[in-house]
């Protein structure tokens, strides 16, 4: 089975999509620190170009939440470890961040999973009125 690959359309996309985000992540705050929003947006184009998901959808949500997640956690872990440089800290969070929530996600749901349906089913009858009157 070969490997997906992208199409330069799609990394053109990315890009623009990043540039676009890393502008709006720049205009919230009067200085932005340029050696942070870089790491935090190469961090998070290097998660979404090496990313197996097959949905576009779900990678342009990931790439989203591995700006915004790196671009807030950054400055904690450079607070953490003065030592590192900021683009660094702001770069592996950036690319760390959705890969480690979707291994916990996909963790708690492993042991949850039954308990979890079993939420969902009951509240969705609840919502949908069909409510079982054991």
């Amino acid at each position: 089975m070969a490997e997906p690959t992208m199409t330069a359309g799609a990394i053109a996309t990315a890009a623009a999509t990043g540039a676009a985000s890393g502008i709006t992540l720049g205009t919230l705050w009067p200085q932005p620190d340029i050696a942070l929003l870089s790491g935090v947006f190469c961090g998070a184009l290097v998660f979404l170009l090496r990313s197996k998901e097959p949905s576009r959808w779900k990678k342009g949500v990931y790439f989203i939440v591995s700006l915004a997640g790196g671009y807030y956690i950054a400055p904690h872990l450079r607070a953490a470890f003065a030592w590192l440089p900021i683009w660094l800290a702001a770069f592996s969070t950036a690319a760390a961040l959705v890969a480690v929530a979707a291994i916990a996600l996909d963790i708690l749901e492993a042991r949850l999973g039954g308990v979890l349906g079993q939420l969902i089913d009951q509240a969705v009858n609840f919502i949908s009125g069909n409510q079982r009157h054991d």
